[in-house]
């Protein structure tokens, strides 16, 4: 029974160390426009940080790292409105992510009358015990 429950400790204690060392650990960036999103469950939704964005170019994302094999997300283009709310503005246009994928993303952020842009993960083949993490970086105008 002690063993188990030093086994159980040291397991967490290596998670938490992990942790820890990935959200510190330096990501692959230009001009600091990098992201990080951590998943929980298969489908759960995040966005990352919003950025301002000027023109109606493609929205460009790199995804440079991942820590669980077989985990991959969508993503797609949300503007942030005037209160702060995420709208979608993809026109139905969602990219497949894997370590080393870069999309162009097309969207609709300027044309609507937005100023920021977001970008919405959808995570899958998340392991229901460790969750999964994807890194990268992110361009509002390319």
């Amino acid at each position: 029974m002690v063993h188990k429950h030093f086994i159980k400790n040291a397991v967490i204690f290596t998670a938490m160390l992990l942790i820890v060392g990935v959200n510190s650990a330096p990501i692959m960036s230009k001009a600091g426009n990098d992201f990080g999103v951590a998943f929980s469950v298969d489908g759960e939704t995040k966005f990352t940080g919003s950025q301002n964005k000027y023109t109606s170019s493609s929205v460009q994302m790199s995804c440079t790292d991942k820590d669980i094999d077989g985990s991959y997300y969508y993503g797609k283009v949300y503007a942030i409105d005037g209160n702060s709310n995420p709208v979608d503005v993809s026109h139905g246009y969602e990219y497949y992510y894997d370590v080393n994928e870069t999309h162009n993303m097309l969207n609709w952020v300027n044309d609507e009358g937005y100023t920021h842009a977001t970008i919405r993960c959808e995570a899958y083949s998340v392991d229901d015990y460790h969750g999964a993490w994807f890194g990268g970086y992110w361009y509002p105008d390319i």
